[in-house]
């Protein structure tokens, strides 16, 4: 996969580098929302559930539905420690998904945290692999009301990664594909302020700038779940999710990464940036020849409401590279 958020274009190879906010005293820190690593110290029990076919759910876990799931502490590449599993043993009733979650229940502060950023560590396992017999699995986010924002969806049956909107218009393709026994860091940002929302695996950007909701409501958060959804619909197979680092945080604007795109080249051959981020916050575009020394080059405001800054280098070179970073 491509590194993080780093990309080689065109012919002129420009490289493109966006990083989070510098470290700062006066740099404003994210509020936890919830983060677990399902350790003993927790209170996590792997002798149980993570939530049991009754609906009790260990450290406020609880679920829509009710399948195989609880904790392992098996070594494993990618996790440490214990970690949470869901699938493999199908629910005895007529479910056609399982979602397993840990309520937050926030109303985001579109002025001074209006950036929510769910972090976790998964992976894919199949026992008997074939696309036959293969479940998704997929991560998705609620309002309080149970109102599905978004979903991230890993299509057993061809090992594709799709995505969903609140628009009933099913799911789209992303061009990416996961791969079995690999575990993946997702991150998926929200800006509630600009009620957008991106995703990324492993550092790659996987869905870029999608509308966090398509109605006219304003939403909050609600949960982010970890879902099993029958492949068939009824008809349950032995793969299964591990998961683990489960982190959910609101940050103030200036503390997230912007996302810097390579628009192309003018017709005197000068890059063309667009750096993505979030309205009314400013960032600092740097460059450099060699990934080693950087220079300051120029301070842009992202605009509202897409939060969108555009900068051209009137001094290009045959290669450079390029970051914004965030400014308090």
């Amino acid at each position: 996969m491509i590194p993080h958020r780093l990309l080689t274009l065109l012919a002129a190879v420009v490289l493109i580098v966006a990083t989070r906010v510098q470290t700062q005293a006066s740099t404003p820190a994210g509020r936890v929302l919830f983060e677990t690593g399902f350790e003993r110290f927790e209170g996590y029990d792997p002798e149980l559930d993570l939530v049991d076919a009754l609906g009790r759910g260990q450290n406020g876990w609880t679920s829509v539905g009710h399948g195989g799931n609880g904790l392992l502490a098996q070594p494993l590449s990618g996790f440490q420690g214990q970690y949470a599993y869901l699938g493999y043993q199908g629910p005895t009733n007529a479910s056609v998904s399982v979602n397993l979650f840990r309520p937050v229940r926030l109303v985001p502060d579109t002025n001074a945290a209006p950036v929510v950023v769910f972090q976790v560590t998964f992976c894919l396992r199949d026992d008997t692999p074939s696309p036959a017999v293969a479940d998704d699995f997929r991560w998705s986010v609620y309002t309080p009301d149970d109102h599905r924002l978004l979903t991230l969806d890993c299509h057993g049956t061809d090992q594709s990664i799709n995505y969903a909107l609140d628009d009933g218009k099913g799911f789209i393709g992303t061009g990416y594909q996961f791969e079995y026994g690999v575990a993946y860091q997702l991150e998926i940002s929200m800006s509630f302020g600009r009620n957008r929302w991106s995703a990324s695996l492993n550092g790659t950007t996987v869905v870029h700038e999608q509308p966090l909701t398509t109605g006219s409501q304003r939403p909050a958060l609600g949960s982010v779940d970890a879902v099993w959804a029958a492949h068939p619909k009824g008809t349950w197979n032995d793969n299964y999710m591990l998961f683990d680092d489960y982190r959910i945080v609101a940050y103030p604007p200036e503390a997230v990464a912007p996302l810097v795109e390579l628009v192309g080249l003018d017709t005197q051959a000068r890059p063309q940036l667009r750096i993505w981020g979030e309205p009314g916050v400013r960032y600092r575009i740097r460059s450099s020849n060699d990934l080693a020394t950087w220079t300051d080059r120029e301070v842009v405001s992202a605009a509202g409401p897409e939060g969108l800054a555009t900068w051209t280098d009137t001094q290009p070179a045959a290669m450079r590279c390029y970051q914004a970073i965030a400014l308090p």
